[in-house]
Protein backbone atom coordinates (compact mmCIF):
# COMPACT_ATOMS: atom_id res chain seq x y z
CA UNK A 1 0.00 0.00 0.00
CA UNK A 2 3.04 2.55 0.66
CA UNK A 3 4.41 1.89 -2.49
CA UNK A 4 1.14 2.18 -4.38
CA UNK A 5 0.87 5.14 -2.57
CA UNK A 6 4.01 6.89 -3.44
CA UNK A 7 3.64 5.88 -7.07
CA UNK A 8 -0.30 7.73 -6.91
CA UNK A 9 1.32 10.81 -5.67
CA UNK A 10 3.89 11.00 -8.07
CA UNK A 11 0.95 9.80 -11.55
CA UNK A 12 -0.89 13.01 -9.84
CA UNK A 13 2.17 15.20 -10.07
CA UNK A 14 2.75 14.16 -13.49
CA UNK A 15 -0.66 14.45 -14.89
CA UNK A 16 -1.26 18.23 -13.46
CA UNK A 17 2.27 18.96 -15.02
CA UNK A 18 1.29 17.54 -18.61
CA UNK A 19 -2.14 18.39 -18.76
CA UNK A 20 -2.29 21.65 -16.50
CA UNK A 21 -5.67 20.49 -15.56
CA UNK A 22 -6.06 21.97 -12.16
CA UNK A 23 -6.71 25.45 -12.10
CA UNK A 24 -7.68 28.35 -9.61
CA UNK A 25 -6.67 31.86 -8.83
CA UNK A 26 -5.67 34.43 -6.12
CA UNK A 27 -4.59 37.56 -5.74
CA UNK A 28 -1.65 39.63 -5.01
CA UNK A 29 -0.71 43.18 -3.78
CA UNK A 30 1.51 44.66 -5.94
CA UNK A 31 4.69 47.39 -4.58
CA UNK A 32 4.78 50.84 -5.58
CA UNK A 33 7.99 51.28 -7.83
CA UNK A 34 8.93 47.52 -7.98
CA UNK A 35 9.28 45.75 -11.50
CA UNK A 36 9.62 41.95 -10.04
CA UNK A 37 8.06 39.75 -7.51
CA UNK A 38 9.45 36.80 -5.74
CA UNK A 39 6.91 33.98 -7.70
CA UNK A 40 6.41 31.57 -5.12
CA UNK A 41 6.00 33.98 -2.01
CA UNK A 42 2.22 34.66 -3.90
CA UNK A 43 1.52 31.74 -5.46
CA UNK A 44 3.52 28.49 -3.99
CA UNK A 45 1.74 25.86 -5.98
CA UNK A 46 1.92 27.52 -9.03
CA UNK A 47 2.92 25.66 -12.28
CA UNK A 48 1.57 27.70 -14.84
CA UNK A 49 0.61 31.09 -15.18
CA UNK A 50 -3.13 31.35 -17.80
CA UNK A 51 -3.93 34.75 -17.31
CA UNK A 52 -3.14 38.00 -15.47
CA UNK A 53 -5.66 41.32 -14.22
CA UNK A 54 -4.96 44.67 -12.60
CA UNK A 55 -7.44 47.17 -11.38
CA UNK A 56 -6.22 49.80 -12.90
CA UNK A 57 -6.12 52.92 -11.20
CA UNK A 58 -8.55 51.40 -8.69
CA UNK A 59 -11.30 52.53 -11.25
CA UNK A 60 -11.52 48.94 -13.64
CA UNK A 61 -10.22 45.64 -14.24
CA UNK A 62 -7.75 45.11 -16.96
CA UNK A 63 -6.19 42.17 -18.63
CA UNK A 64 -2.49 42.72 -18.74
CA UNK A 65 -0.44 41.16 -22.19
CA UNK A 66 1.94 38.27 -21.68
CA UNK A 67 5.26 37.94 -23.04
CA UNK A 68 7.56 35.01 -23.11
CA UNK A 69 11.15 36.51 -21.43
CA UNK A 70 13.22 39.09 -20.74
CA UNK A 71 14.70 38.92 -24.23
CA UNK A 72 10.89 40.03 -25.36
CA UNK A 73 10.82 42.56 -23.27
CA UNK A 74 14.44 43.67 -24.86
CA UNK A 75 12.87 43.60 -28.45
CA UNK A 76 9.63 45.31 -27.37
CA UNK A 77 10.35 47.65 -24.74
CA UNK A 78 14.07 48.35 -24.51
CA UNK A 79 15.73 50.15 -21.07
CA UNK A 80 12.70 48.54 -19.48
CA UNK A 81 14.55 47.62 -16.40
CA UNK A 82 14.80 51.25 -15.86
CA UNK A 83 11.20 52.77 -17.01
CA UNK A 84 8.79 55.18 -15.05
CA UNK A 85 5.94 53.76 -12.79
CA UNK A 86 2.46 53.84 -13.86
CA UNK A 87 -0.17 51.49 -14.80
CA UNK A 88 1.03 47.73 -15.95
CA UNK A 89 -0.03 46.67 -18.82
CA UNK A 90 2.15 43.58 -19.51
CA UNK A 91 3.77 41.03 -17.29
CA UNK A 92 5.76 37.56 -17.68
CA UNK A 93 7.09 34.69 -15.21
CA UNK A 94 9.80 32.35 -14.87
CA UNK A 95 9.20 29.23 -12.62
CA UNK A 96 12.96 28.82 -12.77
CA UNK A 97 14.09 32.29 -12.05
CA UNK A 98 11.13 32.65 -9.21
CA UNK A 99 10.73 35.28 -10.85
CA UNK A 100 6.83 37.48 -11.62
CA UNK A 101 7.34 40.80 -13.33
CA UNK A 102 4.47 43.25 -13.99
CA UNK A 103 5.52 45.74 -16.53
CA UNK A 104 5.81 49.07 -16.13
CA UNK A 105 6.42 48.77 -12.31
CA UNK A 106 3.08 49.86 -10.50
CA UNK A 107 2.35 53.57 -9.65
CA UNK A 108 1.05 54.58 -5.86
CA UNK A 109 -2.40 54.24 -7.75
CA UNK A 110 -1.75 50.86 -9.01
CA UNK A 111 -0.44 49.48 -5.75
CA UNK A 112 -3.49 48.62 -3.79
CA UNK A 113 -3.96 45.46 -1.72
CA UNK A 114 -4.93 42.72 -3.98
CA UNK A 115 -4.98 44.86 -6.70
CA UNK A 116 -3.59 41.92 -9.14
CA UNK A 117 -5.81 38.66 -9.66
CA UNK A 118 -4.06 35.71 -11.02
CA UNK A 119 -5.60 32.91 -13.14
CA UNK A 120 -2.90 29.79 -13.15
CA UNK A 121 -2.60 25.97 -13.10
CA UNK A 122 -1.55 24.90 -9.94
CA UNK A 123 0.49 21.50 -8.81
CA UNK A 124 -1.27 18.26 -7.74
CA UNK A 125 -1.91 18.26 -3.99
CA UNK A 126 -0.41 14.60 -2.56
CA UNK A 127 -2.88 12.66 -0.84
CA UNK A 128 -2.32 11.34 2.51
CA UNK A 129 -0.61 8.07 3.13
CA UNK A 130 -1.91 7.19 6.03
CA UNK A 131 -5.24 5.87 8.04
CA UNK A 132 -7.66 6.03 5.53
CA UNK A 133 -6.09 7.17 2.70
CA UNK A 134 -7.83 4.97 0.07
CA UNK A 135 -10.36 7.00 0.17
CA UNK A 136 -8.88 10.40 -0.61
CA UNK A 137 -9.88 11.55 -3.88
CA UNK A 138 -7.11 13.44 -6.42
CA UNK A 139 -8.78 16.41 -6.97
CA UNK A 140 -8.44 15.54 -10.63
CA UNK A 141 -10.71 15.62 -13.73
CA UNK A 142 -12.62 11.81 -13.92
CA UNK A 143 -10.83 10.95 -16.99
CA UNK A 144 -7.43 11.45 -16.19
CA UNK A 145 -8.30 9.72 -12.84
CA UNK A 146 -8.10 6.62 -15.13
CA UNK A 147 -4.79 7.99 -16.32
CA UNK A 148 -2.87 7.63 -13.14
CA UNK A 149 -4.05 4.12 -13.07
CA UNK A 150 -1.87 3.48 -15.98
CA UNK A 151 0.83 5.50 -14.77
CA UNK A 152 0.82 3.20 -11.45
CA UNK A 153 0.81 0.05 -13.28
CA UNK A 154 3.33 0.86 -16.48
CA UNK A 155 5.57 2.09 -12.56
CA UNK A 156 4.81 -1.29 -11.55
CA UNK A 157 5.66 -3.33 -14.55
CA UNK A 158 8.77 -1.15 -15.56
CA UNK A 159 10.09 -1.74 -11.49
CA UNK A 160 9.64 -5.68 -11.84
CA UNK A 161 11.42 -5.93 -14.98
CA UNK A 162 8.28 -6.82 -16.97
CA UNK A 163 9.39 -3.85 -20.29
CA UNK A 164 7.01 -4.94 -22.76
CA UNK A 165 3.78 -4.59 -20.12
CA UNK A 166 5.47 -1.57 -18.93
CA UNK A 167 5.42 -0.25 -22.53
CA UNK A 168 2.10 -0.69 -23.03
CA UNK A 169 0.67 0.87 -19.98
CA UNK A 170 2.80 3.95 -20.78
CA UNK A 171 1.34 4.25 -23.97
CA UNK A 172 -2.22 4.22 -22.51
CA UNK A 173 -1.05 6.67 -20.20
CA UNK A 174 0.41 9.65 -22.91
CA UNK A 175 -3.24 8.43 -24.82
CA UNK A 176 -5.24 9.31 -22.02
CA UNK A 177 -3.89 12.67 -21.63
CA UNK A 178 -3.33 13.29 -25.23
CA UNK A 179 -6.97 12.93 -25.18
CA UNK A 180 -7.47 15.36 -22.44
CA UNK A 181 -6.03 18.22 -24.20
CA UNK A 182 -7.79 17.47 -27.73
CA UNK A 183 -11.44 17.05 -25.73
CA UNK A 184 -10.52 20.30 -23.90
CA UNK A 185 -9.56 22.21 -26.98
CA UNK A 186 -12.63 21.31 -28.58
CA UNK A 187 -14.84 22.21 -25.78
CA UNK A 188 -13.09 26.14 -25.55
CA UNK A 189 -14.12 26.11 -29.44
CA UNK A 190 -17.63 24.61 -29.05
CA UNK A 191 -18.54 27.73 -26.55
CA UNK A 192 -16.63 30.25 -28.13
CA UNK A 193 -18.92 29.60 -31.10
CA UNK A 194 -21.92 29.41 -28.39
CA UNK A 195 -20.94 32.38 -27.58
CA UNK A 196 -20.17 34.64 -31.09
CA UNK A 197 -22.47 36.74 -31.46
CA UNK A 198 -24.88 36.50 -34.57
CA UNK A 199 -23.88 39.18 -37.16
CA UNK A 200 -26.65 41.03 -38.83
CA UNK A 201 -29.60 40.49 -36.19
Amino acid sequence: DTELNLWINEAGKDVAFKTKCIKTNGYMTPVTDTLEYTLSTYFPTLLSVLNVYINANAAAWRKLYSLIDREEMDDQFPGWMDTTSGTPTHYFYSREEDAFILYPPPNATNAASNNVRVYYAKMFTELSTGSGADTTEPGLPDSLQLAIVDWVVATGFQTRGYGDKANDAWAKYASKLQQYKVITDIEKEDDRLIMRPEWGM
